[in-house]
């Protein structure tokens, strides 16, 4: 029940409403003055309720968060650690990038050409799949070669497909670099 009433977000009898700020400790009363300069200090600093010199405690946790970036920087760049020493400049990383572009360019002219000649090779292998090896005759020699056409054949076909696997070896080996 009192999980719902704090979801609720009611306010009771007795609780004033209440904004950061708008309190002071003690018993002095809060009395906003008019600022005679737009950045001038508030009147109750450090005596707020809930503020209580909130812009020193955020002005301190950001100079110990930049303390603690500068240590961690020096930290990931000091000796040992693979990244001393290490700096890329413009010119430099225009260089890697054209180089990185170069690189691309002629791992997909290689891929064209491997899966070109991976065409060609299907083509071949079209070519002596339909050539025909001639009607065996019953006498022997016919019978001889016929058996020598058909192995001759089939030895041709095998070539053309450990090309082909060669080919597409190579073709996976490629990478292109990022």
């Amino acid at each position: 029940m009192k999980d719902l009433l704090e979801k609720l977000d009611w306010i009771f009898a007795g609780e004033p409403k209440q904004k950061r700020g708008d309190q002071v400790r003690g018993k002095e009363k809060a009395k906003k003055k008019k600022r005679k300069t737009p950045y001038q200090e508030h009147p109750f600093k450090g005596r707020l309720v809930g503020g209580g010199g909130a812009a020193e405690e955020m002005e301190e946790s950001v100079e110990q968060i930049a303390e603690q970036l500068r240590k961690e920087l020096a930290e990931y760049g000091a000796d040992g650690s693979g990244m001393s020493g290490y700096t890329l400049g413009r010119a430099d990383y225009r260089n890697r990038e054209a180089n990185d572009k170069a690189q691309n360019a002629q791992i997909d002219q290689t891929e064209d050409d491997i899966e070109k000649q991976i065409k060609d090779l299907d083509k071949a292998a079209l070519d002596v799949a339909k050539t025909p090896v001639g009607i065996p005759t019953r006498d022997p020699q016919g019978m001889a070669n016929y058996a020598a056409a058909a192995r001759q054949k089939k030895a041709q076909r095998r070539q053309i497909s450990q090309q082909k696997n060669l080919l597409i070896a190579q073709l996976g080996k490629l990478t292109p670099s990022e």
